[in-house]
C-alpha cells in the first residue's frame, strides 16, 4: 500500500514507481485557488526528479469532481490589478506544468472536469474517465476564454471546428462523447476508475524508464513539427535509449524466452 507523503490541499502517495496526486478540496469540487496552484508548481517538477517515481496519476478527492477549474469565489474578491498579477506571475507557470514533465501522466477523471480542470487533463498523456464524468470549458459564459491551454490543446485533440463549438458555446459533454472525440482514451464504471488507472500506470512503470520517456518525447514532437523533423527527434530519442543498459537486459531476456506481457 502506498504511504501518504502529503495531506493538505493535495494528497501525495508513492508506491511501486507510481505517484498518485489527489487534488484535495472536495468541498468546492477541487477548484484551484492560488495556494493550491502554488503548491502544484512546486510539486510536479519535484516528482519529475524523483528516481522512485516512473508514472504520475492525477485525480480529485471525493466522488463528485476531478477539478472544476479556478476558485471563482476567490477570483470574485480580486481586483483587476490582483488578477493581472496572478495571470502574469502565477497562471502562466501552470499552462505547461504537467505537459512539460518527462514522465508519463495519467488523469483519472472521477466527476466534473470543467474549465481549468479540463485544461489540466488535456496536459496529461492519458485520460481515463468514469462513466459519470462531465466535461466543459465554460469560460466564455463567464466573460473569459480558456486561458490555461484550452484553446490550443482542445483544438489539437478534437479538431478546430469541434473545439470552437465546445468553447464558444461553453456547453457540457459527457464521458462517452469525450471518448468519441479523443479527449479521453477510455471510459469505465466509476467504481473501477482508480483500479483501471493504477493498472495502466503499473504496466507503464514496469517498462524501462528511459524508453518510456524518450517515446513520450518523440510522440509529443510529432504534434509540433513536420514529418522530417519529427523523424530526426525519433532517431535521437532511440539513440538516447542506449544510455541505459535496460534495453540489453530486456533483449537478452526476450531471446531466452522470458518475455512478459
Amino acid at each position: 500500500m502506498a504511504e501518504l507523503e502529503h495531506d493538505g490541499l493535495y494528497r501525495l502517495a508513492v508506491a511501486d514507481g507510481v505517484a498518485v496526486v489527489t487534488l484535495n478540496r472536495p468541498e468546492v469540487m477541487n477548484a484551484m485557488n492560488m495556494q493550491l496552484r502554488s503548491e502544484l508548481i512546486e510539486l510536479f517538477p519535484r516528482l519529475d526528479l524523483r528516481a522512485d517515481v516512473r508514472v504520475i496519476v492525477l485525480t480529485g478527492a471525493g466522488d463528485r469532481a476531478f477539478c472544476t477549474g479556478a476558485d471563482l469565489k476567490e477570483r470574485s474578491r480580486l481586483s483587476t490589478a490582483d488578477m493581472y498579477r496572478q495571470r502574469r506571475f502565477l497562471q502562466t507557470k501552470t499552462q505547461n506544468l504537467v505537459s512539460s514533465l518527462n514522465k508519463p501522466t495519467i488523469a483519472a477523471i472521477n466527476g466534473y472536469c470543467m474549465g481549468g480542470g479540463l485544461e489540466i487533463a488535456l496536459q496529461c498523456d492519458l485520460c481515463i474517465a468514469a462513466d459519470r464524468a462531465v466535461f466543459a470549458l465554460p469560460e466564455a459564459t463567464h466573460g473569459f476564454i480558456p486561458g490555461a491551454g484550452g484553446t490550443q490543446r482542445l483544438a489539437r485533440a478534437v479538431g478546430v471546428q469541434k473545439a470552437k463549438e465546445i468553447i464558444l458555446t461553453g456547453r457540457r459533454f459527457d464521458a462517452r462523447e469525450a471518448e468519441a472525440m479523443g479527449v479521453v482514451c477510455k471510459v469505465v464504471a466509476a467504481d473501477e476508475l482508480m483500479a483501471e488507472s493504477m493498472a495502466l500506470a503499473a504496466r507503464i512503470a514496469r517498462n524501462p524508464a528511459t524508453a518510456v520517456m524518450q517515446a513520450k518525447l518523440a510522440i509529443n514532437a510529432s504534434q509540433e513539427t513536420g514529418l522530417a523533423a519529427g523523424l530526426l527527434v525519433e532517431n535521437e530519442s532511440w539513440l538516447s535509449c542506449m544510455l541505459s543498459d535496460e534495453w540489453k537486459e530486456k533483449t537478452e531476456g526476450f531471446a531466452r524466452g522470458e518475455r512478459k506481457a
